[in-house]
């Protein structure tokens, strides 16, 4: 698949995931977080605000976090970035279960 048809796709992805689970593409900028300065927050912080716009954790449901962070996990690995090490998602989503809607 080409660049140009594999971004589409990605583009497409995200945004059925996105009306399939309420969360709004516009960018939400410098979001201020639930907990700033805990583990959880940090890890949100810097592993979510690293590509994108830092969503507030309660834009989706516990659920809509835990059918997301593969698909991210997987955009992590295509970009030849560091994986997030299994700590690290417990710690994410322990956060995001506390904080989500």
């Amino acid at each position: 698949m080409n660049n140009t048809k594999a971004r589409r796709l990605s583009i497409l992805t995200l945004a059925s995931l996105a009306l399939l689970t309420g969360c709004s593409l516009m960018p939400v900028g410098n979001t201020e977080i639930p907990d700033e300065g805990s583990a959880g927050a940090d890890a949100y912080r810097s592993r979510c605000g690293s590509c994108h716009a830092l969503p507030h954790p309660q834009r989706l449901s516990y659920a809509g976090w835990q059918r997301l962070l593969p698909i991210m996990e997987q955009r992590i690995q295509e970009r030849g970035m560091a994986p997030i090490s299994s700590k690290e998602r417990d710690t994410l989503l322990t956060y995001l279960k506390a904080y989500s809607r």
